[in-house]
């Protein structure tokens, strides 16, 4: 009896704040990316679970000379997430502010570094709100 007490409290949560199981599984990302990105070539993928409201960054490595297409991925949120691509120096290249429907920057690196891509969501009624960010790397061989 408790066992179905228990399920049926954790289905009305589920139905009542179905954002609050948003996770982000990388097999499912990035096989809907894969198609997404060609003609680059998948390099790789990184994502996590963030509160809405808050920011978060994700560092990517770039080569000098190679081009690169990053793809913003954001899902399980009331509103627009912003995104910023800086270098380490925090010199901003590029923000969806104007535009949050932009969800993807293309890009040569003068030099090999690393960028940090950084995500802040909107806020939420809802105190446990959270929902999946993440960037996709693709390149393409000059």
């Amino acid at each position: 009896m408790n066992k179905i007490i228990i399920a049926l409290t954790a289905l009305l949560f589920w139905i009542q704040n179905p954002k609050a199981f948003s996770q982000c599984k990388l097999k499912d990302l990035k096989s809907e990316y894969l198609e997404k990105i060609k003609p680059y070539e998948f390099e790789g993928i990184s994502a996590g679970v963030i509160f809405a409201g808050e920011s978060t960054t994700i560092s990517v490595s770039v080569f000098r000379n190679q081009k690169y297409r990053l793809y913003f991925h954001s899902e399980g949120f009331d509103g627009p997430v912003s995104v910023k691509v800086m270098t380490r120096n925090r010199f901003v290249l590029f923000t969806n502010k104007d535009d949050p429907s932009l969800n993807k920057y293309t890009f040569v690196p003068k030099k090999t570094e690393d960028y940090f891509v950084e995500f802040t969501t909107p806020t939420s009624a809802s105190e446990d709100s959270r929902g999946c960010v993440a960037v996709v790397l693709s390149s393409r061989g000059y």
